[in-house]
């Protein structure tokens, strides 16, 4: 997977088909945050072109990124399904903060509850 730079102003260089390169980011594993030069053209026309811009990171370096994206990913997956789940409670009308304010009344009184019976327990 890749991501396009072109517009970043970096110098650019001329692939076999003679027209500027682009500038992609790799994100594999091994080359994440690397940037490479490729061709410019669509798929299908392009030629094989393309030439390191970076040079490698050490490999430890590489997983953690990587590591770190990866879970990027999962909490923008996450809060997006929250977010629906969200939507989805409000259409059906559910006002999530009345229920909080609800289930925190019936924490406290659970609370004092189990005091109250531990209290019982020790004097018998």
């Amino acid at each position: 997977m890749s991501q396009d730079l072109s517009a970043t102003g970096q110098s650019t260089m001329n692939c076999q088909c003679g027209i500027a390169t682009r500038i992609f980011i790799g994100f594999t594993p091994t080359n994440v945050v690397r940037r490479f030069y490729k061709c410019s053209k669509p798929n299908g026309y392009k030629c094989d072109y393309w030439k390191w811009v970076d040079d490698p990171l050490h490999p430890r370096v590489a997983n953690f990124i990587h590591d770190l994206k990866k879970e990027n990913d999962n909490l923008h997956r996450e809060k997006k399904a929250l977010e629906t789940g969200m939507v989805i409670l409000k259409v059906f009308g559910i006002d999530i903060e009345e229920n909080c304010e609800c289930l925190d009344e019936i924490n406290v009184s659970k609370s004092e509850q189990v005091v109250v019976d531990n209290e019982e327990g020790c004097c018998q």
